[in-house]
């Protein structure tokens, strides 16, 4: 039994592709759901504003799975390399983003959509979170904001994984999340977001040190499935039945709003996450590998960077800009096709040609140390 690494792709692939649907079904039942929508109905437009949760699904995931990948190559090299992560990472995350961010920066110069000089560029340096939009600006590159939280996790996990151990990380987590969310709290209702009016973001949904524990909880849990007992005893007591009753627990939480309910999600979705990963045989496990599932998830960031020029908030003025292919059925399939074109055309060769640099500079790397190492003797 494994670690929560590649070797959990296929059912962290099905997860993606939930995440990603549920966000689709967010941006896209806003404009089919509302009272001058095409299905206009108040407690459908009420239901998709709920898929936003799918972010929560996506820094679950993304917790869990680097935290694993970092633990899998101390292992297996007796160190983790910074400039391989970082190599990886540049070469899965930007291309997409940036293909993104020059057709809607082109788009915008054209006066087809309105997306603003500072926002474009807060995208482009990852502090899409930190910043405060203009009234009829923002929705372009409103996701951003879950892509810099997430770039900010990439830079201060792995150097402090290094700098704490599995072992002093594994103890001090908890207390790092859980005073996240006590400073969510008191933001909120002594704040109100407002630690710097008029400059800094105030939607505490967004920034970073609001949403961290998200993230930390994975790698939490990542740490924990790193000891062979404390994993097997995992694997026994998240059976299908206490699965279901964390899910049953986490639908509730989403629909009712109870006190502390982000720490509540933050806490209960690596659990689930674990859960399948450790027994991917229980039925739903079998159901989050399916074929189209694991495509869908695959192709899922993709589909998140691209779904918002397609997925448009009932916010936006009508007409859209683009007519038809901003509207439901047209959107959908707008969607997948070029989230396709970007996986097949961009994504997937990047990423190839990123882990072969990554590995060149391993055995650089290593052959370095070999050479030096005789010299200081």
């Amino acid at each position: 039994m494994s670690r929560p690494s590649k070797d959990y792709r296929p059912t962290l692939d099905g997860w993606r592709a939930i995440a990603i649907l549920l966000v689709m079904f967010c941006h896209g039942g806003s404009s089919l759901f509302y009272p001058a929508g095409r299905f206009a109905s108040s407690t459908w437009y009420s239901i998709s504003a709920h898929g936003g949760f799918g972010v929560d699904l996506f820094f679950g995931i993304s917790g869990l799975l680097i935290c694993g990948r970092l633990l899998d190559e101390n292992e297996k090299t007796g160190g983790i390399s910074l400039g391989s992560f970082y190599i990886r990472r540049v070469f899965r995350i930007l291309p997409p983003a940036f293909a993104y961010l020059a057709v809607v920066g082109l788009l915008a110069i054209a006066g087809f959509i309105v997306v603003s000089p500072r926002e474009w560029l807060s995208s482009v340096f990852f502090s899409r979170n930190y910043i405060v939009t203009r009234p009829d600006a923002g929705w372009y590159t409103g996701h951003f904001w879950s892509l810099a939280a997430e770039e900010h996790f990439y830079l201060i996990w792995p150097a402090a994984l290094m700098s704490l151990g599995s072992s002093r990380a594994r103890r001090y987590l908890p207390g790092i999340a859980i005073a996240v969310a006590i400073w969510r709290v008191v933001d909120f209702h002594f704040f109100h977001g407002q630690i710097w009016p008029g400059v800094l973001n105030d939607n505490i949904y967004e920034r970073t040190d609001t949403r961290f524990d998200g993230l930390l909880w994975g790698c939490w849990i990542a740490l924990i499935v790193n000891v062979p007992a404390y994993r097997a005893t995992l694997a026994r007591r998240l059976s299908a039945t206490v699965i279901a009753g964390l899910v049953i627990v986490l639908i509730a939480c989403i629909a009712l709003n109870p006190p502390l309910q982000m720490a509540w999600e933050a806490f209960i979705v690596p659990l689930i996450l674990v859960g399948t990963v450790l027994n991917p045989t229980m039925l739903f496990g079998r159901f989050l590998e399916t074929s189209p599932l694991r495509w869908v998830g695959r192709i899922s960031y993709s589909l998140y960077i691209w779904q918002q020029l397609f997925m448009v908030s009932s916010k936006i003025p009508r007409p859209l800009p683009f007519g038809r292919i901003q509207e439901f059925p047209l959107n959908i399939v707008a969607v997948f096709v070029c989230a396709s074109a970007s996986y097949y055309l961009l994504e997937r060769p990047l990423v190839a040609l990123g882990h072969s640099l990554s590995a060149r500079f391993q055995t650089r790397r290593n052959q370095t140390f070999a050479v030096a190492e005789p010299a200081r003797r």
